[in-house]
C-alpha cells in the first residue's frame, strides 16, 4: 500500500468515526430527552387528574353553598342571609343584588345601619333635658325590656343606659349595656348589633373613671371579635375601637394595641375584596346564570395585588349572590399537599414560601380562574429530581461521545500502529532479502571458486589444498548454520518448533559450543575465557537448543568486537538456577536498540553493524529457546563499551 493511499484510509477511517461518534451521541442524546419529555409528561397528567378531581370538588362545595344561601334568602331575607354569611367558613364574603339592582356585602358591619328604636325614635338617642323626664322615660323603657322581641328588649336596654348615664350613674348603664349586649349576641341576626351595646358599656365605665375595667371589658371584646367572622368590622367600627383604645392611653406593649391592629388589617382585607367583587361584577359582560345552573366563576386581582375568586350565581327570583374568597385560601383548601407530593402550586404574583428554584421549573398546569388562575408546577424534590435525571443524561451523553471518540481514537492509533508495522515488515523483509542474499551470495562463490580451483588441480601444494578444504568445509558449516537458523525461526513462528528435553550436562555443552569458536578466537587475538563451574547439575533440557543459544551468543561477541578483542564464556549455578553468561567488550547498544533486541530480521542501524554479516535471527532465536525453558535472559550494554548476556535456566532439584 502506498503513502498517499495510508493518508487517504485514515483521513477516511477519522470522518467516520467522527460521524458515528455524532450519530451515537445524536441518539443517545435524543432518547435521553424522550425520556425526559415522557417523565414530563406523566407528570403533567397527573396533575392534570389532580385539578379535574379538585375542580370538582370546588363546585360540589360552591353548589351546596349556593343552595344553602338561597333557602336561607327564602326562609329570612336579608338578616337570615346576614346570619349565614357571618356562620361562613369557606367564603369571605357575599354580595346579594335584589330587585332593586343594589348590590349589597354580607356579611354587614354593625355600624353599617343604626339601631331600631322599637318604637321609641328618641328614647335612646336624644337625653332628657330634666330629671323627673329623664325618671318617667326610664319607666316607660322598663316595661318596653319586658317585650317578647329581642330587638325591642335590646333597643330599651339601651335606652335604659342612656338615661342611666344622664342620671349619673355610669356603672349602672354599664351593667345594663352588658345585658343588652349578651340578648343581642343569644341571636344570630342580631349579634352584629351587639358591638353597639359593647362600645356603650366600655363608654359608660370611661365615664365612671374606672380604666381598669374599661381596659379588660376591651380586651375582652377584640378577643371575641377576632374569633367572629374576618369581615365582619370595616374601617368605622375599627376606628370606634381606636377611640376607646386612645381613652384608655394604653402602652405600645399593650395585647389591646397588637389585637386592635390585627382587626384594622382585617378591615383592609374587607375593603379591597369587597372592591373587587363590585369591580367584577360590573365589569361581568353577560347576565349571571340563571337559578338550577351551575355557578360561573370569576378572578381578579385586589389593590393590594392579592388574587380574588368569586362564584356567582342566581338564588331567587330576581335576586343574585356572589360569594368571594382569596385564591391563597382556596389553594390552601383544595390544594393542600402532602411534602412529599409530586408537583406545588402558587399564584402568578407570587411565588411559593420558602420555593428557591435554581432554574425555572417547567410549569405543569395552569388552573381556571375558580382558583384564581394558579400554576401548577413541579415541586422541589420533583424539580430537582428532574434535573438530577437531566444531569445524568448529561453525564451519560458527554460518557457516551468520550467513550466512543476514545474507542475511535484506539482503532485509529491501532490502524497507524499497524501500517507503521507493516511498513516496518515490508522495510525488514526487503533488508532480510538484501542480507540473506549476501549471506548466500559470499560463501557460495568462494565455495564454487576453491571448489573450481581444486577440480582444475591449479594447485598443487597439499597445504594449500587442505586450507582450501577446510575453507570449503567452514563456509558449508556457515551456510548450514545460516539455514538451521531460518528454518528454526520459520518453525517458531509457525508453532511447529518441539525440544527433546532429556538429562543434559550444561558445562559439557558449554565446551562444544567454545570449540566451534575458539581457533577463530586465537587466530584474531582475543582474549577468549572459558569460566564453568565444577558443581553444575545435570538438568532436564534441550542440550542442541541451549549450544545454539551460546553459538549465537558467541557469534555476536565475535562479530561485534570492534578493537577491544575480549570474550567471556561463563556457566555458573544459583541455587536451582544455572547462569549461562557472554560478555565482550565490543561496540556495545544504546537504549533504543536494546528496547527491540530479540525483534526477527532486526538490525542496528549502525554502519558497524552493517559490515558484518548476519540477518538478524540469532537473537530472536535465543529469546525462543530461553523462554521454552522457563527462563529468562537479561542484557547489559553501553554503546563502545561492549555487552553482558545472562541466561537464567531453572531445573528442579534432585528428589
Amino acid at each position: 500500500m502506498g503513502r498517499h493511499a495510508e493518508h487517504y484510509l485514515v483521513a477516511l477511517v477519522i470522518v467516520v468515526s467522527m460521524g458515528l461518534t455524532g450519530l451515537t451521541v445524536w441518539a443517545v442524546a435524543e432518547q435521553g430527552r424522550a425520556l425526559q419529555a415522557r417523565e414530563l409528561t406523566d407528570l403533567r397528567n397527573a396533575a392534570a387528574t389532580a385539578a379535574a378531581q379538585r375542580q370538582a370538588r370546588l363546585a360540589t362545595d360552591t353548589e351546596r353553598a349556593f343552595e344553602a344561601s338561597s333557602k336561607v334568602w327564602e326562609a329570612g331575607g336579608q338578616d337570615e342571609l346576614d346570619a349565614w354569611a357571618a356562620g361562613q367558613t369557606d367564603w369571605l364574603l357575599a354580595c346579594c343584588r335584589t330587585p332593586d339592582g343594589v348590590w349589597t356585602v354580607y356579611p354587614r358591619t354593625p355600624l353599617e345601619a343604626p339601631l331600631p328604636s322599637a318604637g321609641q325614635p328618641t328614647s335612646g338617642e336624644q337625653p332628657a333635658s330634666a330629671r323627673s323626664d329623664l325618671l318617667s322615660m326610664l319607666n316607660e323603657l322598663n316595661q318596653l325590656a319586658t317585650s317578647p322581641d329581642p330587638l325591642t328588649r335590646a333597643a330599651a336596654l339601651l335606652g335604659m343606659a342612656t338615661c342611666e348615664r344622664q342620671l349619673g350613674h355610669p356603672l349602672a348603664a354599664a351593667r345594663i349595656c352588658a345585658d343588652a349586649a349578651h340578648l343581642l349576641r343569644s341571636n344570630p341576626r342580631l349579634a352584629r348589633l351587639a358591638f353597639r351595646a359593647e362600645l356603650a358599656r366600655i363608654d359608660s365605665l370611661l365615664a365612671a373613671g374606672d380604666s381598669a375595667r374599661a381596659a379588660d371589658a376591651l380586651t375582652t371584646f377584640l378577643s371575641g371579635l377576632l374569633s367572629d367572622h374576618p369581615a365582619r368590622l370595616a374601617t368605622p367600627e375599627v376606628s370606634r375601637l381606636q377611640q376607646q383604645t386612645d381613652a384608655l392611653g394604653l402602652p405600645e406593649a399593650s395585647p389591646v394595641i397588637t389585637m386592635l391592629a390585627q382587626l384594622r388589617v382585617r378591615a383592609e382585607e374587607r375593603q379591597e375584596a369587597a372592591e373587587t367583587i363590585q369591580r367584577l361584577l360590573a365589569e361581568l359582560p353577560t347576565a349571571p346564570p340563571p337559578r338550577g345552573q351551575h355557578a360561573e366563576f370569576l378572578s381578579g386581582s385586589a389593590p393590594g395585588g392579592q388574587p380574588l375568586v368569586v362564584a356567582l350565581r342566581q338564588i331567587g327570583p330576581d335576586v343574585w349572590l356572589a360569594l368571594g374568597c382569596p385564591a391563597a385560601d382556596l389553594l390552601q383548601r383544595y390544594w393542600d399537599s402532602p411534602a412529599d407530593a409530586p408537583w406545588q402550586v402558587r399564584l402568578p404574583e407570587a411565588e411559593p414560601a420558602g420555593a428557591t428554584h435554581p432554574t425555572p421549573a417547567p410549569a405543569l398546569l395552569k388552573l381556571g380562574p375558580e382558583f384564581g388562575g394558579a400554576i401548577v408546577e413541579p415541586s422541589l424534590r420533583a424539580g430537582e429530581r428532574l434535573r438530577a435525571v437531566a444531569r445524568r443524561q448529561l453525564a451519560v451523553v458527554l460518557a457516551t461521545g468520550g467513550g466512543a471518540s476514545g474507542a475511535w481514537m484506539v482503532v485509529i492509533w491501532l490502524m497507524l500502529r499497524l501500517v507503521a508495522r507493516q511498513r516496518e515488515l515490508a522495510r525488514l523483509q526487503a533488508r532480510f532479502v538484501a542480507d540473506i542474499s549476501h549471506e548466500l551470495k559470499t560463501p557460495l562463490a568462494l565455495i564454487r571458486l576453491l571448489s573450481e580451483t581444486l577440480a582444475d588441480r591449479r594447485v598443487r601444494d597439499p597445504q594449500r589444498v587442505h586450507a582450501y578444504h577446510e575453507t570449503i568445509c567452514r563456509e558449508s558449516e556457515r551456510l548450514t548454520l545460516l539455514l538451521d537458523n531460518i528454518l528454526d525461526l520459520g518453525r517458531i513462528q509457525s508453532g511447529r518448533k518441539q525440544y527433546q528435553f532429556t538429562e543434559c550436562d550444561v558445562g559439557q555443552v558449554a565446551r562444544q559450543a567454545w570449540a566451534l569458536f575458539e581457533p577463530q578466537f586465537a587466530a584474531e587475538g582475543f582474549d577468549a575465557r572459558l569460566e564453568i563451574s565444577p558443581d553444575l547439575p545435570t538438568i532436564l533440557a534441550d542440550g542442541q537448543a541451549l549450544q545454539q543459544v551460546m553459538v549465537n551468543l558467541l557469534q555476536n561477541a565475535y562479530r561485534y568486537s570492534d578493537e577491544n578483542k575480549y570474550v567471556r564464556l561463563s556457566v555458573t549455578r544459583e541455587g536451582y538456577l544455572v547462569l549461562i553468561t557472554v560478555e565482550d567488550h565490543g561496540i556495545g547498544m544504546n537504549r533504543q536498540q536494546l528496547k527491540r533486541l530479540g525483534d526477527s530480521f532486526f538490525r542496528a542501524e549502525d554502519a558497524r553493524v552493517r559490515q558484518q554479516a548476519g540477518v538478524g535471527l540469532g537473537l530472536a532465536i535465543v529469546h525462543h529457546i530461553v523462554s521454552a525453558h522457563q527462563g529468562k535472559i537479561e542484557v547489559e550494554s553501553r554503546p563502545g563499551q561492549g555487552s553482558k548476556f545472562t541466561v537464567w535456566i531453572p531445573f528442579q532439584p534432585a528428589t
